[in-house]
């Protein structure tokens, strides 16, 4: 049997991801959930931001912006830019969160996240009351102490990386569980 809800947004679970835009003098920091690979070839993301807020408007001015993916250690600092508005607060000097220059746009990337994606705008369409933002990714970063084999991509070590996952819907922050098996191979059993 199933319970029916009709249409809600629950989906899970997400990266809890620090969106910036901005400049390394002036920089504006949100968090999304909504947040999720869209293509590879460009590789790119989506990032879904409400339409009343002054972050949305932000990227639209400016072109650009980073995808931090915040760690569980950063839990309070992530919630905080979450529901503080970047009109009233700078919110890299409140969280003490340190701006690093990004390599190809102005928007800067955050230290203290292990992974990080600089963004140019290729598209925007506003469905509902969200802004929906397709960014090129034009570079990754990780931190080198959360790599399994220093300077290999895809040798992360996500326990190391703890990312803060939040649950949509329950409105709730977790942590990422043990690995149960290896993706493109467990199926296998069933050719």
């Amino acid at each position: 049997m199933k319970t029916s809800f009709g249409p809600q947004k629950i989906l899970f679970p997400m990266p809890t991801s620090l969106v910036v835009t901005g400049t390394m003098e002036k920089a504006n920091i949100v968090t999304i959930a909504w947040v999720t690979l869209l293509t590879s070839s460009p590789p790119t993301l989506g990032v879904s931001i409400g339409t009343k807020g002054y972050s949305g408007n932000e990227i639209l001015k400016n072109k650009n912006f980073t995808v931090n993916i915040a760690s569980v250690d950063k839990m309070v600092e992530a919630d905080f830019c979450g529901i503080t508005s970047g009109k009233e607060v700078d919110k890299f000097e409140k969280t003490g969160f340190t701006k690093i220059e990004s390599k190809y746009i102005p928007s800067p990337i955050i230290k203290e996240c292990p992974l990080n994606f600089e963004c140019k705008l290729v598209d925007s369409s506003i469905v509902g009351t969200t802004n929906h933002f397709i960014g090129e990714i034009l570079e990754v970063y990780m931190d080198t102490d959360k790599l399994k084999d220093s300077g290999k991509y895809g040798s992360f070590d996500i326990e190391a990386m703890n990312p803060l996952i939040y649950i949509g819907g329950a409105r709730e922050y977790r942590k990422i569980g043990k690995k149960v098996g290896d993706a493109y191979q467990i199926g296998r059993s069933l050719k």
